[in-house]
């Protein structure tokens, strides 16, 4: 009844929301007036000889609370009915899918062998993605505050910067960031948040912005340059191993710490293989992140 009302609200229409189901007109209008018989109120309106409807402030008030929520829901099960097997669909940022995803599909592996896993590994569509019903799960450094997506908090990391060890002399022990000004910085894609991040710390320092030369998507690809000897860059510590002998870092204490959240439809909030996922994520992130 609910997604019936819900099509009828959302197309104008009795007989557009009942082709979509794939049922009769008649069949469509009493499962809008069964819905009015429980909430105690008129929802729909429409007026002699038309078929276009209109909805009371009531029925405009229950649209408004199904929302995303409903649309979110019904995208899943759509997608539910025509799978083989099933799909959990999860988005992780890069740089986290390779140095951690390894681990944690091990441990997920061994109380979910047989479920599919899909994995959409781009940071800045990820909430865009979980409302409108293309993922079930995610990883994310953003915290997106919608009722239709639950978080919860698996830690936190600081920031580092890193550079090629044969820009510094090997007798300097303490780095001067503000001799960075002059060298040429990669960072992330415009939009992510640890781009936004490094320019208003570098840009402090510096009295100006940091002169970009190169973006890239991932932290991993990120740090391949600097290896590579093109830039200084800011990213995780945990990207860069400290006995690296090519690529030198420094911890920047002074920015606040990035959060990780694991992040679920919350309709799934109680699904087996989604809190099995996250207490992977848990335990293999708990040595990497500050709870």
């Amino acid at each position: 009844m609910l997604q019936t009302f819900h099509l009828v609200a959302r197309t104008g229409s009795f007989s557009s929301a009942s082709r979509k189901l794939n049922i009769s007109y008649q069949t469509a209008a009493n499962h809008v007036r069964r819905l009015e018989q429980m909430y105690g109120a008129k929802l729909v309106e429409a007026e002699k000889g038309s078929r276009a409807i209109s909805l009371t402030p009531q029925g405009k008030a229950l649209y408004a609370s199904l929302g995303k929520e409903l649309e979110t829901i019904l995208s899943r099960i759509n997608t539910l009915m025509h799978d083989v097997r099933s799909v959990l669909r999860v988005g992780v940022p890069q740089a986290f899918f390779h140095h951690f995803f390894p681990k944690i599909l091990t441990e997920f592996r061994k109380s979910a062998p047989d479920i599919e896993l899909a994995f959409f590994e781009r940071d800045t569509v990820l909430e865009e993605m979980m409302l409108e019903g293309s993922l079930d799960a995610c990883v994310s450094e953003r915290f997106f505050g919608e009722a239709v997506i639950t978080q919860h908090l698996l830690g936190e990391y600081q920031l580092c910067l890193i550079y090629p060890v044969s820009w510094v002399e090997p007798e300097v022990s303490q780095i001067d960031i503000s001799e960075f000004a002059t060298r040429p910085f990669i960072s992330y894609e415009p939009g992510q948040t640890l781009r936004s991040r490094a320019i208003d710390f570098l840009g402090a320092h510096f009295g100006g912005h940091p002169q970009i030369a190169t973006t890239a998507s991932g932290s991993t690809s990120i740090t391949r340059l600097v290896d590579a000897g093109l830039g200084y860059a800011i990213v995780p510590e945990w990207c860069v191993e400290t006995d690296d002998m090519r690529i030198g870092r420094v911890v920047l204490n002074e920015i606040q710490p990035v959060k990780v959240y694991f992040g679920n439809t919350a309709f799934l909030e109680n699904n087996e293989f989604v809190l099995s996922l996250n207490a992977a994520c848990n335990k293999v992130l708990a040595s990497k992140l500050n709870a």
